[in-house]
């Protein structure tokens, strides 16, 4: 897979993905992203340089995810060095591919662009309910940091991985 930055003219393929994502979720009972995509939100992460996509050899796109410097404060404190870290939203793997080991390929290459821009960490958060990707994550490699119970917010299951120090940025 290739992973590079998304454009504009990605826009249409990165809202596919999270359409996809939300069916598939809502036919396994899982409330996550029961929503339309915001295209706003999404367009913007764009225009920002935050979201990038992994193409396969026929240069479909079959993955996004968006990182950025966020440390959302309903979850990650001063104790946490929020600063230490990049933040990983929206990961979606077509489904398709899933099961193919594409997650953990664009995991990886985030952490090597987080290490390589000096990161410390990389982190995310995750809904409370769905406990199939809490198991995800542990099974590669991310430390559960804690469960935090927002009343107005389903996420909170916080994860995260160090992350190699590199002097190659991969983007």
């Amino acid at each position: 897979m290739i992973v590079r930055s998304a454009g504009l003219d990605d826009l249409g393929a990165v809202l596919d993905l999270f359409r996809e994502a939300s069916r598939w979720l809502a036919g396994k009972g899982i409330d996550q992203w029961q929503w339309e995509p915001r295209v706003k939100q999404v367009r913007s992460d764009i225009e920002q340089g935050n979201v990038f996509v992994g193409k396969n050899d026929s240069g479909r796109i079959i993955a996004t995810v968006t990182v950025d410097t966020y440390a959302d404060p309903d979850f990650w404190g001063p104790d946490d060095d929020p600063d230490g870290a990049l933040y990983v939203h929206r990961m979606i793997v077509a489904r398709d591919h899933a099961g193919e080991g594409i997650g953990d390929e664009l995991t990886q290459w985030v952490e090597q662009f987080a290490g390589a821009l000096g990161y410390d960490y990389v982190r995310l958060d995750c809904y409370r309910s769905n406990t199939g990707l809490h198991r995800y994550y542990k099974a590669h490699g991310w430390s559960h940091v804690r469960t935090i119970d927002v009343p107005w917010r389903p996420s909170g299951a916080l994860f995260q991985r160090p992350t190699p120090r590199s002097s190659i940025c991969p983007a």
